[in-house]
């Protein structure tokens, strides 16, 4: 048995419930998991089928002191307890049967002594009977910010891009990330990113700190993208004494720091390889704010030299 400590940020939420229920009832060893949820809420939601769950730790806030999701996650990281593995996902997420025991065997087939599992899961819809079928994808870039952040979508994995065996990545999500439980100590959330650069900013602590990447060749979850009536953070917190705009733009010039000039502490990039070596693999150039086609068209990078 192996255990894994599973991270559940939820902001104003319905789906929070359904998407615990689901990650207990779908691992094949429930038992072993250690879910905490940070539920950020307004007392419009009901957890109490959550509450008496030993293998479950809500952690309360009011929605009104929210400062994001980074912040939502590292809050949920103060309370990490030593596992074996660590995954991450958001409070709108389905699980396939088994979801535990794959990602272990897909983490060791990568042959990589410190594996990170991404991808951006499939979609589902809460009203709508989920019935399976998606494609595996990669993670591209599709583009900078104004201010020089890489932004990113997805292509799907088809033909000879589709193997039997993980893929290597060249980023990662921040909504379905599987890892050691080591990553949880080397790689400390940055609470003060509020959004945007929250997925950058882990890929390259985490290369530099010695993770390989890797996207699965199945379809491990899914997720619920649209949202439209959702409560958003961004939303609510649009004329808050410190309005989301402005722990936005804070959190941007962090992260902008971080790719371009060096940066040391916990929180910044580790020493087991250089954010250059990042930039090489991952085929990108953060000074100059371009990419190699490659990384654009979702084709596999070669391997990081031992």
């Amino acid at each position: 048995m192996v255990s894994i400590f599973v991270s559940v940020a939820s902001y104003r939420d319905p789906e929070l419930v359904p998407t615990v229920l689901d990650c207990l009832a779908k691992a094949a060893s429930p038992d072993e998991l250690r879910i905490v949820v940070n539920w950020q809420h307004l007392g419009d939601e009901d957890v109490s089928a959550l509450r008496d769950d030993r293998r479950v730790t809500i952690l309360e806030f009011d929605a009104r002191q929210s400062r994001g999701a980074c912040w939502a996650r590292a809050k949920i990281q103060q309370h990490y307890v030593d596992s074996d593995w660590y995954l991450q996902v958001d409070s709108h997420t389905r699980f396939v049967p088994g979801w535990d025991e794959r990602l272990v065997a897909i983490a060791e087939q990568t042959g990589a002594a410190k594996p990170i599992v991404t991808a951006y899961p499939a979609a589902y819809d809460p009203a709508r009977e989920l019935d399976g079928a998606a494609q595996p994808t990669a993670i591209v870039l599709s583009g900078w910010t104004a201010d020089g952040l890489p932004e990113v979508g997805q292509v799907f994995l088809t033909g000879k891009q589709q193997p039997p065996k993980p893929v290597r990545a060249r980023f990662l999500a921040a909504g379905f990330l599987f890892a050691p439980g080591t990553f949880v100590r080397d790689v400390r959330y940055d609470e003060k990113i509020y959004f945007m650069g929250e997925e950058i900013n882990l890929a390259t602590r985490a290369f530099t700190h010695g993770y390989d990447l890797f996207h699965p060749a199945e379809i491990l979850a899914w997720h619920y993208y649209v949202r439209e009536d959702a409560p958003h953070h961004w939303d609510d917190h649009a004329t808050a004494e410190e309005p989301w705009y402005e722990l936005d733009r804070a959190g941007r010039r962090r992260v902008r720091t971080l790719l371009t000039w060096p940066m040391f502490g916990e929180l910044a990039q580790g020493e087991a390889r250089t954010m250059a070596d990042y930039q090489a693999y991952a085929g990108v150039d953060f000074q100059r704010r371009t990419a190699e086609d490659a990384a654009r068209l979702g084709i596999e990078p070669a391997p990081v030299p031992r």
